[in-house]
Formats: structure tokens, sequence, C-alpha cells
């Protein structure tokens, strides 16, 4: 991708406030039926002043405006039946492959609704096949490569290049898995693309992890395969059309804040953003974080230089896309919805799981970055994976002590309790994503994990009971980028069938809505700027139509928001659009609590 993209289309009108400057020495003030600051020593207030981008007063109106004798201010009582929460902060997501994810054709085993598209669940293998079939009699022209995203092997069936070749013998077919670990391709793709079965062979894992036979490319096996798609598959107009989705749906669910660890530390990819994710239609900032697999695969055996190289992507960025300096992702085991992580009880089918980085290499990357200094997150599903993770961090924290080292542990699908107090006794964060519970608990409690495992996934109350901070995170694609539907799915754990899975793992909803504004900050070294409503701190904002504790549990995730406010600039949501931001979740879901050069993650 280059900067040349075009922009994506406006995601509504932004208003800029009278104190549109830092120096001017007017203030607005806001007036809200009610204020949540995440500010333990003052939990609501009514009112909030605004000089320029930053917070300088909270309480009531009568205190703020006291705050400001003297001084030129207006009040604003735009919000005067809204509620106003610190911006939300998506702790993890992927701009690249929720813009080529949401731009595809979507057959997936949820409904997908976002700006301007709207996508059915296919849940079955017969629904599956159906829908595939279709998309590909309707889409032309027959010599375009049909990307689509969203399959699943566990809803779907097997799907690999001689069944896929039954279905479309002509057309090339490239199928993205639910996960983005997986592509498979039948032949025509691998044909018009010019993979060959030579090109695939003598690169290590990566080799071990493709097989022309079934054309199916998982895990580290996607950097052979991804070459050969990028000038076919990342297109201008795609990219434009899926920029335009993402900026649009982020708004639309009151995010002002994203960060993306482990992203792609290319530079075209990187002026590409900072064009993108800049501008009056963005309603949010972004934040990078290198991806230390890559890197230490590129300079493997000389940790010198890979520590050495990495502070170079840190110095890129402009404006509200910049790269947080002395953060790295690392990556253990395999993805959670490929059931590619790796876990101590085998599976139910006695398939293995995969390593993305093998457990001695991730260790030695492990401590060349915590030696010299560097905050470190960890993708890792599986407990085995999370036992190599849990390993080299005692191991580091014994020889080479550190104090607020943050660790954090992204995702934390299957873990156990002994595991939980050991990252509680080394200091460890835990950023987890609840929506596998939502979706994947009923599926995997049948074929995969069997039921304890997959009810017990994310448990989230362990972790909190540990006095953990953490976290929660879509990382989009994976999940929807909602934070009250990521706080629902924590403070609810209810399935897709509306039961609750592992109730004991809940949270309160207190600790939910936590966990997507100041822990989420937390996590990032950024809560002294963003993540509360606290006087010197962003003005960011999150406007919302109700209270999320006045309402029960289950009703969260349908509270609809008013729009945001980044930096001070505000930004409604356009009337008649934020339905279409709101996956469609299957009935019974409001029930209640008893009723591309990467890896993802």
């Amino acid at each position: 991708m280059t900067g040349s993209f075009a922009a994506a289309l406006s995601v509504g009108r932004l208003e800029r406030t009278a104190a549109a400057s830092e120096t001017d020495e007017s203030a607005i003030v806001y007036a809200a039926k009610k204020i949540i600051t995440m500010e333990r020593d003052q939990p609501t207030a009514t009112a909030v002043a605004v000089r320029g981008a930053r917070i300088i007063a909270v309480g009531s109106l009568d205190s703020v405006t006291e705050t400001l004798s003297g001084k030129t201010y207006t009040i604003d009582d735009r919000f005067a039946d809204k509620i106003m929460m610190p911006g939300f902060v998506e702790q993890h997501l992927h701009p690249l492959l929720g813009v080529m994810t949401m731009s595809t054709e979507i057959i997936a085993i949820e409904d997908w609704a976002v700006p301007g598209k709207f996508s059915k669940a296919a849940t079955t293998p017969e629904e599956y096949r159906s829908r595939l079939t279709e998309t590909i009699a309707q889409s032309a022209p027959s010599s375009e490569t049909l990307y689509t995203w969203g399959f699943h092997q566990y809803f779907h069936g097997k799907l690999y290049r001689p069944e896929l070749d039954a279905i479309s013998p002509d057309r090339p077919v490239v199928i993205w898995h639910r996960s983005c670990h997986e592509l498979i391709f039948n032949s025509a793709a691998l044909k018009k693309l010019g993979i060959t079965e030579a090109a695939l062979a003598g690169k290590g894992v990566a080799s071990d992890q493709a097989s022309w036979e079934n054309g199916h490319f998982y895990e580290k096996g996607l950097t052979l395969a991804i070459p050969f798609i990028l000038s076919d598959f990342v297109t201008p107009d795609r990219v434009a059309e899926g920029t335009r989705i993402l900026k649009a749906y982020l708004h639309q669910n009151g995010i002002t804040t994203i960060c993306e660890p482990g992203t792609q530390m290319n530079r075209k990819v990187q002026q590409y953003w900072e064009t993108a994710l800049n501008g009056d239609d963005v309603t949010f900032r972004t934040y990078f974080i290198p991806d230390g697999r890559a890197l230490y695969d590129q300079y493997k055996g000389d940790t010198a230089k890979m520590l050495e190289v990495t502070p170079t992507f840190t110095a890129w960025g402009s404006g509200n896309v910049q790269w947080l300096p002395q953060h790295v992702k690392l990556f253990s085991d395999g993805a959670i919805f490929s059931l590619l992580m790796q876990v101590e009880e085998p599976y139910l089918d006695g398939h293995q799981g995969e390593w993305i980085a093998l457990p001695e290499e991730y260790q030695q990357a492990f401590r060349a970055y915590w030696d010299a200094g560097y905050q470190i997150h960890t993708h890792v599903n599986g407990d085995a994976g999370l036992q190599v993770v849990v390993d080299a961090l005692a191991e580091r924290v014994a020889a080479h002590p550190r104090s607020d080292h943050r660790f954090t542990v992204v995702h934390f699908a299957v873990a156990t309790d002994g595991q939980v107090k050991q990252l509680a006794k080394l200091g460890a964060n835990v950023s987890g994503n609840p929506y596998y519970v939502t979706s994947l608990a009923d599926k995997y409690a049948e074929t995969g994990l069997g039921p304890a495992r997959a009810d017990s996934m994310v448990r989230l109350g362990s972790v909190v009971d540990e006095g953990i901070s953490i976290s929660l995170h879509s990382d989009m694609p994976m999940a929807p980028a909602q934070p009250l539907l990521l706080a629902w799915a924590a403070a609810n754990r209810v399935t897709v069938s509306g039961r609750t899975a592992a109730p004991d793992q809940r949270i309160t909803l207190e600790m939910a809505l936590r966990a997507i504004t100041i822990e989420a900050a937390y996590s990032l070294r950024l809560e002294d700027e963003i993540g509360s409503i606290k006087p010197g701190k962003k003005a960011d904002f999150t406007i919302l139509d109700s209270d999320p504790f006045a309402v029960s549990p289950a009703e969260v995730k349908d509270i609809r928001v008013w729009g945001s406010i980044l930096e001070g600039r505000i930004s409604p949501v356009m009337l008649g659009t934020n339905s279409a931001s709101v996956i469609a979740l299957p009935p019974g879901l409001g029930a209640g609590p008893d009723g591309l050069d990467h890896p993802i993650g």
C-alpha cells in the first residue's frame, strides 16, 4: 500500500469547540446528566471543563464554574440528557486486517453488520457451501480472484483444495480463515497467482505449515503465500473501501484510541496510515507496537542487531498516528479460532497445536527485549503456550529484576488457576478477549476442548481475584471492535446458545468498563494521558444515550453511542448509522447472566 490510496469517506460531521487552541484562554464547560470518570476518588460528576485538547476541571456544574471564576468560558448543555465516559480504548486491534476482512466477501460464523454492509451468519457446512457457491456464481468477472473471509472448519466442515476445486473448478478462489491465520487456495488461484510446489520447499517451519496438496497455508506458512497475493488482493479500491468502513465503525462504537501490537513494519504501509488515519474525518488516535517475533526471525542469532533495529520503527509516525516507545510484541502458540493453540491436555480429536515461535526462540527474544528494558506483550492462547511464557517471565524476573515491567499476556484463552497465581506473583497484566466465550464456547465444548476447558476460557474472574490488572480487546477482526459488547461479554459470559459459561469467571460491570478505559490505558503506559476523566488528561470522551450502571448487565451491549470527543473535537454519530455497526448476535444473548505478513493476535 502507498500513501496515494484515496482517503476514506468522512464518518460524520466534526465540530470544533470554541476552544480550538491550547493557548486559547476560553474554555468549554460540558454539563451532562452523569459523567463516569473512572477515577476512584471522584467516580462521578455532572460537568467537565475543557480548554483546547485538555481537561481542566471536573465536578458539579457549580464547582467547575467556580474553578473558572475570572476566566472566559461558555457552558454547553447539549449532553444534559447524556452520559459521558472516558473515550474507549481499544487495546489491541489490527487496522490492516480490519480493512481487508471488512472489504472482502464475508461468510462467517456470526452476522457482520458494518457501515454500508451486512453479511448473514453461516453456521453449518450446508449454509457455508451454499453461500460460497452463490457468491461465486453472482460475482463477476470469472477471471477475478474471489477472496472470502470467515471460514471455520469446526462450523463449516472440511474444505481444502480438492473440495474447493469441486465447488469452483475454473474461478480462482482464496478462503481466508476466520482466525486470519490460514489461507486455502483452489487450483485456479494457485495457478493464477503463480504459487508452485517448488516455491514452498526448504523454508523450515514455514514449509511444514504449508500444504501444496491441500492448498493450505497456516501460521508461519502464511509468509510463503502472502507475497504472491499482495498485488492481487491489496488493491487501491479494496483498501479505500475497507478504510472507510473501519473508520466509521470505530467512530460509531465510541473508540477514541486504538493500538496495534505487532504491526507491519513496512514504511509504505505506515505512510498510508499516516495519511488515512489523520485528518478531520478520523475520530481516534492510533498507536503501533513493533513485531519482535518478525525481527527475531530476520536477525536470528544476532539479538544485538535486533535490538539496534527495533527503535528505528518507533521513530515513525505523524500527528495522531504514533508508535509506542520501548514496547514490543512477541508470539507464542497458534490461533484459538483455528484450534492451533498449544494445550497441555490433548484436543478431543487428537490433533496437535502449533507454535508461531518455537519455545527456545521465544525465550531468546524475550530475554533480549527484557534486558533492554522493553515492555513485552505476548500473544498466547493455550495453557501449554502460556507455561512457556510464564517460565520465560519467571526466569527473567529472578535473573534480572525490573520494577513496573507491565508484562502483558494477550488473548489468554486457555489457562489454569495455577498459572494465574504465577502471573500475579510475577507482576504481569492480562489483556483478554472475552468474545471467545460468546462465540466459541458452545462449539468447542462439543469438539476440540470439551466442556470444562471451553467454558472456562478467558478466566477473568480468577485474574481479578488475584489482583491482576486486566484490559479487554477485540483483536478485530477476531471480535467486533465494540467495547460495550466486550464489557457485556466479560460481565455476563453468555454464549450463542444463551447459556452462561463458568459463571464464577464473570467480572463486575464496573471492572469490565474499567478494562475498556483506564486499565486498557494502563496496559499501554498511557494512563497519565487517557482512560479517565481528570484534569490534565486528554479531552477524550465517549457519549452514551444511557447509563451502563442504570441498566442490567445484559443490556449494556445495546446502549447507543451518541458520538465521541477527541481532544476537544466533537463528532456525533450521524443519525441512523449507529445500528449498522452492531453485530447481530443470535436470539437469547440478551436474556441475562443465567439465560498480512505477520500473525494476527
